[in-house]
């Protein structure tokens, strides 16, 4: 069975995901944070985004190594280095809009996502999973949440990462990303058909994971 959960940034789909895939038994995906390796990936190397050829040859070079664990933080290793928390970092988050539209890099993830659940029971969690990924999924939702609500959970992600950074601009950035996001040619952000949508401005993460778990003891 194949679990999605699909949202812009900060309205909660990483914690919710886990705590969901803990509950059933389920294992983890979170698909973000392999664009955002990608992403990391690219500004180490230099690589041109608007060159087609320098974005091939670098996605076949890539070594990327992913553990999702439900009761860890996630472990991203590139070429056998630990970048799981670098990925978190502003310079990445202001670049992994842009990477994760090249169409070359969404068929390499989209690829190794579907590999990686072809055998299991799986949460995952991203931006397309319900619409793109995984559109015949026993079970869809997508989290929505206000912006300030949104940007004080970026503020402890950045926090989380040693980085300081002023709450208006957090959500500056989360408001033209959305708009980047949902306006993209390639897997733009948007609810899957038949997707259920969780407002999670005012719930808890315990809430919000509880609605999604009865909703599918319901069904």
């Amino acid at each position: 069975m194949v679990i999605t959960i699909d949202g812009a940034a900060g309205v909660g789909k990483t914690t919710t995901a886990k705590k969901l895939a803990r509950m059933l038994g389920f294992r983890y995906l979170d698909t973000g944070a392999m664009y955002r390796a990608i992403t990391y990936f690219f500004i180490q190397h230099q690589v041109d985004i608007e060159s087609k050829n320098m974005v091939i040859s670098s996605l076949d070079t890539l070594n990327l190594d992913v553990s999702f664990p439900i009761d860890r933080p996630t472990k991203i290793v590139l070429d056998g280095e630990d970048i799981s928390e670098d990925i978190r970092k502003k310079v990445v988050t202001n670049r992994v809009s842009q990477v994760s539209a090249i169409e070359d890099v969404r068929k390499k993830m989209v690829k190794i996502q579907k590999e990686i659940v072809s055998d299991g029971n799986f949460v995952v969690e991203g931006r397309d999973i319900g619409t793109v990924v995984f559109p015949n999924a026993e079970h869809k939702f997508f989290l929505v949440a206000d912006y300030d609500t949104r940007a004080k959970r970026r503020l402890k992600d950045f926090h989380s990462v040693n980085e300081e950074l002023d709450l208006s601009d957090i959500k500056n950035d989360l408001i033209r990303r959305d708009e980047r996001d949902k306006n993209r040619k390639l897997s733009p952000l948007k609810k899957a058909e038949g997707a259920v949508v969780i407002d999670t401005s005012n719930c808890s993460i315990d809430e919000q994971v509880e609605s999604i778990y009865k909703y599918i003891e319901r069904v």
